[in-house]
């Protein structure tokens, strides 16, 4: 059953203007791992590997969706107030139609913690797998890839890339790619001093790792480019790197988005998929995670997003 709880004042969000549009502030509950699960990309491995985790769909469709329930900051470029469609028409790479649609590419995100680390699964159909080029090495956003931003501390502060008042940054990347076969596999970005740093040295992020699967036509019709990154995040990597204060325990909030970026074969930025919050540095407008003990895992009860999402009684503008 669907827990989301507006006010009646809520049913003004179904507007297409940024003047009358409020941000929701969103809260999920992200259950708890029994058991840890094999990082090899199949959530099939184990029976019932990731049963009972919270859920998203990333993807175009979706964020029609958003839009129709959570309002329009501009409908015209499908950017709604928790979510916004970024992928490029890449009509030298893509066949015609296909850009900026599900056909494109889409994906389904599971996610769960434990006393040791934070886990997602990612499941990403794709019509081209572009991981190579792009216009510098570190330049993530130019590869296919997830992106996990963070407001480690849950602070909400409203500035980050935007205003360059870099606080309490924290982005994991994951590329497309097996884990280790290049050295700019997995990136994290944090904070230190107010600045910004791209951090790819191995003993600075041991403890980040995932496994990678190519999944050729598994999720979709179109294209051969699927693929599976199931990550772990360990708690100790975010502490020994400064940002993190203190391990969360059941009750414990953090803010948290998702960015899917698929480049298309583009020689620079090709696009991207902002997923349950916009990643624009405005950390006050992440979605948050609630810890809680509910299980996850071999034992645990399959559960949607829809069971967890809870909208706060109150919105910012």
């Amino acid at each position: 059953m669907k827990k989301f709880t507006l006010l009646a004042a809520a049913a003004a969000l179904c507007v297409t203007t940024l003047a009358n549009a409020q941000v929701p502030i969103r809260y999920f509950d992200l259950p708890k791992f029994t058991q840890a699960p094999t990082l090899d990309g199949d959530r099939a491995t184990v029976a019932d590997e990731w049963a009972g985790a919270l859920e998203f769909n990333c993807s175009p469709s979706q964020i029609q969706l958003d839009g129709q329930e959570f309002g329009w900051r501009d409908q015209a470029n499908e950017s709604s107030e928790v979510s916004t469609n970024q992928l490029n028409e890449n009509g030298e790479t893509e066949v015609a139609g296909e850009g900026r649609t599900d056909a494109d590419v889409s994906s389904v995100i599971l996610q769960a913690w434990d006393d040791d680390a934070l886990y997602y699964l990612t499941e990403v159909s794709d019509n081209i797998r572009d991981t190579e080029g792009g216009g510098e090495a570190r330049a993530w956003w130019e590869r296919d890839s997830m992106s996990l931003y963070l407001d480690m501390n849950n602070e909400d502060h409203p500035g980050g890339d935007p205003t360059g008042e870099y606080v309490n940054l924290n982005v994991v990347n994951f590329m497309a790619v097996p884990f280790g076969s290049n050295e700019l596999s997995v990136c994290y970005i944090t904070t230190v001093q107010n600045q910004r740093v791209d951090v790819h040295d191995p003993d600075a992020i041991e403890g980040f790792e995932y496994g990678f699967r190519d999944a050729g036509d598994e999720f979709g019709d179109e294209g051969d480019a699927d693929y599976v990154i199931e990550g772990r995040m360990e708690w100790d990597t975010f502490l020994r790197n400064g940002n993190l204060f203190e391990a969360p325990t059941t009750g414990s909030e953090m803010g948290f988005t998702w960015l899917l970026v698929d480049a298309d074969g583009e020689d620079a930025y090709g696009g991207q998929i902002q997923c349950v919050a916009w990643a624009g540095g405005n950390q006050s407008e992440f979605a948050n995670w609630v810890f809680v003990d509910t299980p996850a895992g071999p034992s645990g009860t399959a559960v949607e997003e829809d069971s967890w999402g809870r909208v706060k009684e109150t919105f910012i503008q």
